[in-house]
């Protein structure tokens, strides 16, 4: 099923973007790990907020979501960010949505003096992003 395969999807994301280190002064683009949202790449078909109502990758964006609302109390630089549309969506409000994809990215540079890790989960329909100090490499 639709809901199924957004699962999935969410699962992927997290597979390619859990543990990364980012440096300081380092800039991190979701779509530059994730992307493209493509079946070639490995993403199902699942519903998105878009003119057909599904496509493939669909529900990355609650993890760019998750991840940018990490990020927003910390000391980086929001590079790039957009909503996915005037009514936003329905799991957060309107300016804590982060959507991906083609036309769209979240980008943030590292304003900390020393490195973050980040750490994803999805467990139970709920996702959770921690961005702790890692060591330095």
């Amino acid at each position: 099923t639709l809901a199924v395969n957004r699962a999935y999807n969410i699962a992927l994301a997290i597979s390619r973007t859990d543990g990364l280190t980012l440096a300081p002064g380092e800039r991190f683009s979701f779509n530059q790990v994730n992307a493209p949202y493509l079946k070639s790449k490995g993403y199902q078909l699942a519903p998105i907020i878009g003119a057909s109502g599904r496509g493939y990758g669909g529900g990355v964006c609650q993890l760019s979501t998750t991840l940018y609302n990490a990020v927003l109390a910390l000391p980086f630089l929001i590079d790039k960010w957009e909503v996915h549309s005037e009514k936003g969506v329905d799991y957060i409000p309107r300016d804590l949505d982060a959507s991906v994809g083609l036309y769209s990215d979240l980008a943030f540079t590292s304003l900390l003096d020393y490195p973050v890790r980040f750490s994803m989960l999805s467990q139970n329909g709920a996702l959770t992003v921690l961005v702790h100090r890692a060591q330095a490499q």
